[in-house]
C-alpha cells in the first residue's frame, strides 16, 4: 500500500503543476492577462504555498515538489497581472 501511496503523490505532484503550464506559456507568449483574476491567482497562491509548508513539515517530497513548482508558474502569472493591469485611478473634477 505504501508504492501506491507514493505513486499516487507522484502523480498528483505531476498534474496540478502541469494544469498551470498552459496557462503560463500562454502569457508569456501573448502578455495579455485581461480576463485573469488576481483575486483567484492571489487565493490559490496563498493556499499552495500552505500546502508546501505542509508538505515541508511532514517531509513529503511529492507534495513539496508540486507544490513548489506551482507557486513558481503561479507567481510568473501574478506578477504579470501586476505589470499589465494598472489600478483604475478617476480623476477628480470640480464642478
Amino acid at each position: 500500500m505504501e508504492i501506491f501511496t507514493q505513486v499516487l503523490g507522484y502523480l498528483a505532484a505531476i498534474c496540478i503543476p502541469l494544469a498551470f503550464l498552459p496557462q503560463t506559456i500562454k502569457l508569456i507568449k501573448t502578455r495579455k492577462t485581461s480576463g485573469l483574476s488576481i483575486f483567484s491567482y492571489s487565493v490559490y497562491q496563498l493556499g499552495g504555498l500552505t500546502f508546501l509548508i505542509f508538505g515541508i513539515l511532514r517531509n513529503d517530497i511529492p507534495m513539496i515538489t508540486c507544490q513548489s513548482i506551482t507557486a513558481f508558474l503561479n507567481f510568473i502569472i501574478i506578477s504579470n497581472i501586476f505589470r499589465k493591469q494598472k489600478p483604475q485611478i478617476k480623476e477628480v473634477t470640480n464642478a
